[in-house]
């Protein structure tokens, strides 16, 4: 990253808060130094010529009245220079007081302002500013903390820039993750398949010169991607399902220059009682999962009609690894083509809203969308073209397929839009990490205090006890001059008596600790400390944000203290540097989002739809008779099922056959009256069969842009 352009300010505290203001510079500092250096020796010349004159005024009075002459007050001598010390004492203190404000203050290398406001100084570069005011700030905040606590829980949190924006694709094996991929990038990258195909982390990536594959270890280690050097923690077994390609596409491509696509391995139950992911992968997968979430701006979770249902390791991913991430992730059914009528829509998918809703501790699920990968997964697209060439009847689907393919644009668009919300997501993360560091260091330092407080004074209150016999007998027996009437053995044994007493009262004492203790950090023990630190935030509101977070935060706390032999021992967060991160919050992330809203791209289209915003830089040269492949995809099959219709229709007794009994074998199986209702319902449902064909012919060129 080359050298950072800052915008000069107009004035030296341009953007600063009234609190930063009061705050006085170094060379404030200085001058208030000298000023104050001046006063107080004034003061004490002052206060030394009024004692002299005192004193020569009482020894010329005390000469009328005596001839002796009187010796001089030492008292006002003392208080001359005790007066003289708490002044220095004053200003020591202060000085110090504000030399520590000085040096805790935060010296940002930019200028916090508004950029809406008129005048404002204009940002050369915004990437670059957000890119060093985040880097900075987790050198200066985050950083020191993370390190002072025990395993640094926040160290895999920290953001390197540049960073490109990410998609993560997760689901079930065989839900269409890899054709969906291939579809969008408009070439076959990734190999499909029924069965499992992919074993591992794969980043995709649009090149415009030569193709390019890399291994995870090479990843790993290359200084150029910082971000992937977080993964080495995973291990060898991870490196080695870890791989990036670079790959050239067609023109007509949907897939965007500067956009990663990240495809991973199908989630799968586990035969027998092998149910843990980390010794069937060899790595933890829903830390990893955790990991590529956190840093990626959109999450596709994947499902497809024939397990609806969620398994065991989607579960596992859903309560932990997307745990706090609703804001980035779409549930996807996929595959809807494979269903044959609307029952079996209804009832795939009501199972997955059931099987969400038992995950989702909440009341509103998140939105399903429902799309197919048309022509790559096996259901009515292969079907229409197998039909289309004569060699089997094409299958008929009473869905209307061309409604899904509006929600496939849709899904596709929120793809593209990853890099639109990218700067946001950046800051969006920033946010939630320092939050969650102010929340980890608020209640570790309150539990860690209320254990060492009760520690100090349980010792205190008990040693003074044990100790006042002590202290009580060496008493009597030295300065009080009594002997012991007894024999000197009675007096020995009482001793070690009373000694064994205070030994075993010692180890009652520390098992009660102990105990107090676990009260303390157990999950009922945090859950009342956290709502004890953060009860003013329950006053008026329920503080469902705080509690959220907390869900997230309290395993990490967890760790914190299984880490230390006591929470006692727990290092203390000092109440300055929480203040600095609250500054941060209520200063800094405002002035960050203006920055990312500076570097957002225009919003992409509907792919498809005619918008050529959402195509390649190139689709603006094609041809309007060239459509992409999810236009030309949808056309053949609305084509297709039109003539296996037409024909079905051909095949079906007409109105007229079904009024003649004589020609017609079904009329003479019934009543007149039968055959009449028999041909108006077919006229009917003919109607209305015509009717939702032109209708749906008629969204498909409106959707088209036609």
């Amino acid at each position: 990253m080359g050298p950072v352009r800052m915008a000069t300010p107009r004035w030296p505290h341009a953007g600063l808060s009234r609190k930063q203001l009061s705050v006085p510079s170094a060379r404030r500092l200085r001058r208030a130094s000298c000023f104050f250096l001046a006063a107080a020796g004034l003061s004490l010349g002052l206060a030394w010529s009024a004692g002299q004159v005192g004193s020569q005024l009482g020894l010329a009075f005390a000469r009328k009245r005596s001839p002796e002459p009187a010796a001089p007050d030492v008292r006002q001598q003392v208080a001359v220079g005790g007066l003289s010390l708490l002044l220095v004492a004053c200003f020591g203190v202060w000085w110090y007081r504000q030399y520590l404000k000085e040096l805790r203050r935060l010296k940002r290398p930019y200028t916090v302002q508004d950029l809406d406001a008129p005048g404002a100084a204009p940002v050369q570069d915004a990437a670059e500013e957000l890119a060093k005011a985040i880097s900075w700030l987790q050198e200066q905040i985050v950083l020191p903390i993370d390190k002072r606590l025990p395993g640094r829980p926040f160290e895999y949190d920290i953001q390197y820039f540049p960073c490109m924006p990410t998609v993560l694709i997760i689901g079930n094996h065989s839900s269409g993750k890899s054709t969906f991929i291939n579809r969008l990038m408009g070439d076959t990258v990734q190999e499909t398949g029924v069965a499992p195909t992919d074993d591992g982390f794969t980043v995709l990536e649009r090149s415009a010169a030569e193709e390019q594959f890399e291994d995870g270890p090479t990843l790993m280690s290359c200084s150029q991607n910082r971000s992937f050097r977080d993964l080495q923690r995973f291990g060898r077994a991870f490196s080695g399902h870890f791989r990036r390609k670079r790959v050239t596409l067609p023109e007509n491509s949907e897939m965007p220059y500067g956009l990663q696509l990240v495809d991973t391995p199908g989630m799968i139950d586990l035969p027998g009682n092998n149910q843990s992911t980390n010794k069937a992968r060899g790595y933890n997968f829903v830390d990893v999962v955790r990991w590529w979430a956190k840093r990626s701006d959109l999450i596709l979770l994947l499902f497809d009609p024939d397990k609806p249902g969620t398994t065991g390791e989607t579960l596992e991913v859903l309560t932990k690894s997307l745990s706090g991430l609703d804001h980035k992730f779409l549930v996807v059914m996929n595959k809807v083509d494979q269903l044959d009528n609307n029952v079996d829509f209804a009832r795939a998918y009501g199972t997955l809203g059931w099987a969400l809703s038992k995950v989702i501790p909440q009341k509103d699920i998140p939105a399903i969308w429902t799309m197919y990968n048309e022509s790559c997964s096996g259901g009515g697209a292969r079907a229409a073209e197998r039909g289309a060439g004569g060699g089997e009847r094409p299958r008929h689907h009473e869905l209307q397929l061309e409604a899904f393919v509006k929600n496939r644009r849709e899904v596709v668009r929120e793809v593209l839009r990853a890099k639109v919300r990218h700067y946001d997501n950046v800051v969006t993360s920033f946010e939630e990490c320092l939050r969650q560091i102010d929340m980890v260091a608020t209640v570790s330092a309150e539990v860690s205090r209320a254990i060492r407080l009760h520690q100090n004074l349980t010792w205190g209150g008990v040693g003074t006890v044990l100790a006042v016999p002590w202290l009580g007998a060496l008493w009597l027996l030295g300065p009080a001059g009594l002997s012991w009437p007894g024999p000197m053995s009675a007096l020995v044994a009482a001793a070690v008596a009373y000694g064994m007493v205070c030994t075993i009262a010692c180890g009652l004492l520390q098992e009660y600790l102990r105990q107090f203790e676990r009260l303390q950090v157990n999950s009922q023990g945090l859950d009342a400390t956290f709502e004890k630190v953060y009860h003013f935030a329950f006053v008026h509101t329920d503080g469902e944000d705080l509690r959220t977070r907390w869900d997230t935060v309290k395993p990490r706390i967890n760790s914190l203290v299984k880490s230390v032999p006591s929470a006692g021992m727990l290092p203390r967060i000092a109440p300055w540097e929480i203040a600095r991160i609250e500054e941060v919050l209520d200063e800094d992330i405002w002035y960050f989002r203006q920055l990312a809203k500076m570097m957002r791209p225009p919003e992409p289209g509907l792919p498809g739809a005619g918008q050529a915003q959402s195509r390649s830089p190139t689709a603006a040269r094609r041809p309007t008779s060239e459509r992409t492949s999810w236009e030309s995809g949808s056309q053949k099959v609305s084509s297709t099922e039109d003539s296996w219709k037409a024909e079905t229709s051909v095949r079906r007794p007409k109105a007229a056959e079904v009024a003649e009994p004589k020609e017609s074998s079904f009329s003479r199986k019934t009543s007149p009256g039968e055959a009449a209702a028999a041909a108006d319902w077919s006229a009917a449902e003919d109607t209305a069969r015509s009717q939702q064909r032109r209708e749906a012919r008629r969204a498909l060129r409106q959707s088209l842009g036609d």
